[in-house]
């Protein structure tokens, strides 16, 4: 009798634990989302009469995900389990890029690889670097952007590209934590959004008078 009472409470307990090992019986982890969150860049200057399409950013692969990055140590990345931005790094540099050159008041109209219009200049690049980094001095969120102008009334692909050039900004954090990283990109974006619409701006104003395309 006590063999058979015996083998039914390991079995209950077996059965107890293998239920345990399945996640439906465990409340879902909850993920928080990030965005980017700044002003638009002030800038002044006498407005263009030119149109300006954005085209969406590429992204290194390393980087090419929602996922929030960061760099430990040397030769090591890795993620945030529970943290993660809202979309990826190509698409939020993409639209804040196209927000902040329609808010300049620079160009007659700003479109993106989202919309039909086309334009005669078109700016387009790749996001290289897009994470948070442990340095010498502490931790720090790093934004670096190769970005190219193109002229598309130019009928050769060398008479094209007006220019390409490479951007980076570093912005020292309080401490390691996702929405210290996120206030930090934010401040990266913003200085770069400002250099690279100065850029295109004045190489722009350069090609002017002409038509828009």
């Amino acid at each position: 009798m006590k063999a058979a009472i015996t083998s039914v409470l390991v079995s209950l307990a077996f059965l107890f634990l293998l239920a345990g090992c399945f996640p439906g019986n465990r409340a879902p982890y909850k993920i928080d989302f990030y965005t980017l969150d700044y002003p638009p860049p002030v800038l002044r200057g006498a407005p263009l009469d030119q149109v300006v399409r954005m085209n969406r950013f590429s992204v290194a692969q390393v980087y090419n995900s929602t996922a929030m990055v960061y760099k430990p140590e040397e030769y090591k990345l890795a993620v945030y389990q529970y943290h993660k931005w809202r979309v990826t790094p190509g698409d939020l540099v993409t639209d804040y890029l196209a927000r902040d050159f329609r808010s300049s008041g620079f160009f007659k109209a700003v479109f993106t690889g989202r919309q039909r219009e086309g334009a005669r200049f078109e700016v387009e690049g790749a996001v290289e670097e897009f994470l948070e980094s442990r340095e010498a001095d502490g931790w720090k969120a790093v934004l670096a952007l190769e970005v190219a102008l193109l002229d598309r009334s130019e009928p050769s692909v060398d008479a094209r590209v007006v220019f390409q050039r490479r951007y980076k900004a570093e912005e020292p954090l309080a401490d390691q934590a996702p929405a210290a990283f996120a206030r930090g990109m934010s401040a990266c974006l913003a200085r770069v959004s400002s250099e690279v619409i100065g850029g295109v701006a004045a190489a722009i104003a350069e090609r002017s008078p002409g038509p828009s395309r």
